[in-house]
């Protein structure tokens, strides 16, 4: 059966667009004081703004401020290993040296084992400074809940005061617990639009009219004709699935229907869902999507040889269309969005201080630095000037993806808007970016963060359960007909029923604290 939009999906945006942002994978737990202010000074301006100057706020040099030397540590995944991180690395401490007396040793750690490898570093006792988190991968609230951070308000308020005034409330928000502040987000695009990555070269030969495609079910002509005529060509390439509860107007937070009067929490399983699941598993039997889809790690290895035709991107950031072309294999893509975009939270990528840290002063300077200093923060997006990369003008700049430092992931590091725009990109990228994060359909529910300590049991059983099916059904491996009943009723077992429940209680106060009927 064909996907459609369901009739929930009329979601009002014509009301207040309003500002905020995120990405497109969720937002981070505890409870409804996250939402709550702290001592900290108030942001200025009405977006993070990069610092005009590439020495940033770090004006006073350490003899003048009588800094000790110090050495910080700061893990980060990447994509793969830079043979001229070393170079890079020292080029770095160069910067920090001069401006906060402190040298950083970069420990990239690859996207796929990130996760494991943070947990066995935690768990050992290990004394180190910075850390990315997020809300999808080393999960901010999560690991806050067993106090891997360090809390940020006070930093924030006297050393990092300039880091503090870069970034809007909004945005603060997202990266609270309990009313207090434990991470700095990276400002970038802060909403998501559901959209499908598609090879231009593809849709250029066979005159695709992407104004036509609205739903997941309308790209499947344009697959159709690219098995039947592109041998060697996948039509669709994916990783562990591409279904969003964005594209059916179900918040990111809270599974809840935005215009749903009555505010419940839905199951796991939704009538949306087992719709995509019939889809998934029609393209995956007529070979529209690659074989290897349920064991694949990156979603960039359903794509990065250039053999893949489409795929489905949950961001749909302004701009990414030349991020894209350098992870496919050098082809140019376009952007097809699906739904407009809704504000989904700042805790999609964040750096926050570990609490084994010994030196959390510095490492707020640093934070700042990377946050305000382009020099800095485009020497750890794009390597080194002339040997990494080459200048165009002052805004853009041509990468050498084959001379030893290339990441593709400025939002891992700070402020994007700090950085230079690559060969290709739209001139007006950022103001793009500061536009969409401005005018993205905020959530009635933002703000509402979910406290899952009273059933971590049955989530960490629901997540064994999810490990064993989600991804098969996902890509269509399995066959919903006869995996999905049972998928469902193993979720039950694992206290579905009760998640959703609590979920609903500690939504229900929320929205009585917040005076919304």
């Amino acid at each position: 059966m064909a996907i459609t939009q369901n009739k929930r999906t009329g979601i009002r945006f014509t009301m207040a667009l309003a500002l905020c942002s995120a990405l497109a994978l969720t937002s981070a737990c505890g409870n409804d004081s996250n939402s709550s202010s702290n001592a900290s000074p108030s942001p200025s301006g009405s977006q993070a703004g990069a610092s005009d100057s590439a020495g940033g706020s770090a004006s006073a040099s350490p003899s003048e401020t009588g800094l000790k030397p110090v050495e910080l540590t700061w893990y980060y995944p990447q994509n793969a290993e830079n043979p001229d991180l070393k170079l890079v690395n020292d080029e770095v401490n160069k910067i920090a040296q001069a401006k906060i007396n402190a040298t950083i040793k970069l420990k990239p750690i690859d996207f796929g084992n990130y996760e494991q490898k943070m947990n066995t570093i935690v768990a050992s006792g290990e004394a180190f400074d910075l850390i990315w988190t997020s809300n999808w991968l080393f999960k901010f609230d999560a690991n806050q809940k067993k106090g891997v951070f360090a809390p940020l308000d006070d930093l924030l308020s006297t050393v990092g005061k300039d880091l503090y005034a870069t970034m809007q409330e909004k945005f603060w928000n997202d990266a609270k617990l309990d009313g207090h502040i434990y991470a700095v987000p990276n400002f970038q695009i802060a909403a998501s639009r559901p959209s499908f990555v598609i090879q231009k070269r593809f849709a250029d030969k066979y005159n695709l009219d992407t104004g036509a495609i609205k739903t997941l079910a309308d790209l499947e002509p344009f697959l159709k004709t690219i098995k039947e005529n592109e041998p060697g060509i996948t039509p669709f390439g994916t990783t562990r699935g591409f279904y969003s509860g964005l594209l059916y107007g179900i918040d990111t937070r809270v599974p809840v229907y935005y215009d749903d009067p009555t505010h419940t929490v839905l199951p796991d399983i939704t009538d949306e869902l087992r719709e995509y699941y019939k889809l998934a598993r029609s393209w995956y039997t007529k070979g529209y999507i690659n074989e290897d889809a349920a064991t694949l790690k990156s979603a960039a290895d359903a794509y990065k040889k250039g053999t893949t035709a489409a795929w489905f991107d949950v961001t749909g950031k302004p701009g990414s269309e030349v991020e894209f072309k350098a992870a496919d294999g050098g082809y140019d893509v376009v952007l097809v969005p699906l739904a407009k975009p809704i504000f989904t939270g700042a805790a999609s990528t964040m750096n926050a201080i570990s609490r084994t840290s010994k030196n959390p002063e510095r490492a707020m300077m640093f934070l700042q630095l990377v946050n305000t200093d382009k020099e800095l923060y485009n020497l750890l997006v794009y390597g080194i000037e002339g040997k990494h990369y080459t200048k165009i003008d002052d805004k853009f700049i041509k990468i050498d993806q084959d001379a030893g430092y290339f990441t593709n992931t400025d939002w891992v590091f700070g402020n994007v808007t700090n950085g230079y725009l690559p060969e290709g990109a739209p001139a007006d990228k950022f103001e793009q970016t500061i536009k969409v994060n401005d005018e993205a359909f905020v959530s009635p529910f933002s703000g509402f963060t979910f406290n899952s300590e009273p059933v971590k049991t049955e989530i960490a059983n629901m997540q064994a359960v999810r490990d064993e099916y989600q991804a098969s059904l996902g890509t269509g491996t399995l066959d919903p007909e006869k995996y999905l009943p049972i998928y469902e009723e193993k979720l039950k077992k694992a206290g579905s029923d009760v998640v959703v429940a609590e979920m609903q209680k500690q939504l229900n106060a929320w929205l009585q604290e917040k005076g919304i009927k």
